[in-house]
């Protein structure tokens, strides 16, 4: 029996490597890529948001996401880069959630992680 991949292509992407886990007090910028099988050039948004895992309650503002929306344009064979800054309160527990969601007119692509905190010792 012999083995085929298929790799199906979305039209819209999103790609970055994610912590697998982060300390309390520890600040990230989150490098995002956007990738775009898009032929016309239109314009686009990525937004990230953070939540608190257990609660499911937003902790942008604890978490200091002050840009948590960014316009992109589609622009043929290029890929959209942005970063987006955040720092883990010192006194947060447990773990966070991680969402990031793009969109083009009714294209869409999203992802949620779930990362756990640790006191430095």
């Amino acid at each position: 029996m012999t083995k085929q991949s298929i790799a199906q292509q979305k039209p819209l992407s999103i790609h970055f490597t994610a912590p697998t886990a982060m300390f309390l007090g520890e600040t990230l910028k989150l490098k995002v890529q956007v990738k775009h099988q898009l032929t016309k050039e239109q314009t686009g948004h990525l937004q990230f948001a953070l939540y608190n895992a257990e609660t499911k309650k937003s902790v942008d503002g604890w978490f200091l996401n002050f840009f948590p929306f960014q316009y992109f344009t589609t622009i043929a064979n290029e890929i959209f880069e942005t970063e987006f800054p955040f720092t883990v309160p010192n006194d947060y527990k447990g773990k966070f959630t991680l969402e990031l969601v793009a969109k083009v007119d009714t294209i869409q692509d999203s992802i949620r992680i779930d990362i756990p905190t640790f006191i430095k010792q």
